[in-house]
C-alpha cells in the first residue's frame, strides 16, 4: 500500500511539472552598449555571460540564479520583479516595459533600441526578437541595479 502511495505521488508530482508553463520566452541575443560593444550574452539555454564569463543563468521558470545556482530574482506571471528575499523591484510586462511606480516606463522599441521615457539610451538588444524583450529587460535591470 505504502509502495501505491509513494508511486502515486511521484506520478503527480511528475505530470504538474510537466504542464507547468514557462513564465519567460527568449531566444540567444545580445545587449550592446551605444558604442556597439556587446556587454552582455544570453544564449538560448539561458546562459547568461559578461565578458566571455558566464555570471548567471535565466531560467524559463522565471527565476535567475548566480552561476553557483544561488537565486538572485524572480519574475511572476504577472510580470513582478522580485529579488531572491522576495521583495518587489520592478515590474516588466511581455513586452519588456520596465515601469518602476515613477510614471517614466523604460521599454524596448520595435528597432531595438532601449528607451527610457523618449530618450535613447544608446542599449540595443540583436537580434530584435519581441519574445525576448521581457527576459532581457529582466537581465537589463538587474545588471544596470548591480552596476
Amino acid at each position: 500500500m505504502k509502495k501505491i502511495i509513494y508511486l502515486f505521488t511521484l506520478a503527480t508530482l511528475l505530470i504538474s511539472w510537466s504542464f507547468q508553463a514557462d513564465i519567460l520566452k527568449f531566444s540567444s541575443f545580445k545587449i550592446k552598449d551605444k558604442n556597439g560593444k556587446t556587454q552582455l550574452k544570453v544564449s538560448k539555454k539561458g546562459a547568461v555571460k559578461m565578458g566571455g564569463e558566464l555570471i548567471g543563468v535565466v531560467h524559463k521558470d522565471g527565476t535567475l540564479t548566480s552561476k553557483d545556482g544561488q537565486l538572485i530574482a524572480s519574475i511572476s506571471p504577472e510580470g513582478i520583479l522580485k529579488d531572491a528575499t522576495g521583495k518587489g523591484l520592478v515590474k516588466i510586462d511581455k513586452a519588456g516595459k520596465i515601469d518602476n511606480g515613477s510614471g517614466m516606463y523604460i521599454q524596448w522599441s520595435k528597432d531595438g533600441t532601449f528607451i527610457k521615457g523618449e530618450e535613447d539610451t544608446g542599449i540595443k538588444i540583436t537580434p530584435i526578437d519581441e519574445a525576448s524583450f521581457q527576459t532581457a529587460s529582466l537581465i537589463l535591470f538587474l545588471y544596470l541595479s548591480f552596476k
